[in-house]
């Protein structure tokens, strides 16, 4: 590839982020001012400077600008998780602050800034349906996540330690996101899950095993 070929290249993404962040903090800055019944997705555009077309090229719905980011993970965020797994009999000791860590890096994907993440706030304390837009697709993100642990794991998907710990993860982002948009929490995202985690953590360290070798056939 040219160097100038690269370089427009380049130009082509950064207008590409430049257009999103202006949606996502439009739609953003209307739905907490008039809910997302108070605007249509033409003032939307009216506000950024874009066509109707140029809208949905980037989202499919107002729902979606308010979010700012697709439900599936980039790749650039599971890409170091996948890398930092094993292959060992055991599952690798730092799964579990590697998911946190992945949740929190996609959770901070959505609003970059501190004043991106209050507008966000902000718009889901008006909306607090999006809250649940935002963990919708239970089923479906609880195999996404199987698959990821499992590929870094080197394990099946249906692996039972695999699908346990995306079953317990996944059951702690529930409690975790609308406790942390709820409008009294003033915790980071981190704090917020890292407090339901810990305990659960904590808890299934210290149970003794269901079955002893007597059990076993």
């Amino acid at each position: 590839m040219t160097n100038s070929a690269s370089s427009d290249g380049g130009l082509r993404e950064r207008k590409r982020a430049a257009t999103h962040s202006a949606i996502t903090s439009a739609a953003r800055a209307l739905t907490a001012e008039h809910g997302l019944a108070g605007f249509t997705v033409e003032e939307l555009c009216e506000q950024v400077g874009i066509s109707r077309r140029t809208f949905f090229n980037y989202f499919p719905a107002k729902e979606d600008a308010v979010l700012g980011a697709p439900a599936a993970l980039p790749e650039e965020l599971t890409e170091p998780f996948i890398a930092a797994g094993s292959s060992g009999p055991r599952l690798s000791p730092t799964l579990l602050r590697d998911l946190v860590d992945l949740a929190v890096a996609h959770m901070e994907s959505m609003a970059v800034s501190r004043a991106e993440l209050a507008q966000f706030k902000d718009a889901l304390n008006t909306e607090p349906r999006l809250v649940f837009k935002l963990m919708q697709g239970n089923r479906e993100a609880d195999e996404r996540l199987c698959r990821l642990i499992a590929l870094r794991e080197h394990r099946d998907p249906t692996d039972p330690e695999v699908t346990a710990v995306a079953t317990v993860f996944s059951a702690l982002l529930q409690r975790a996101v609308p406790e942390f948009f709820d409008p009294g929490n003033s915790r980071s995202y981190r704090a917020v899950l890292t407090s339901a985690v810990e305990p659960a953590r904590a808890a299934f360290s210290s149970f003794t095993p269901l079955t002893s070798s007597k059990d076993l056939p």
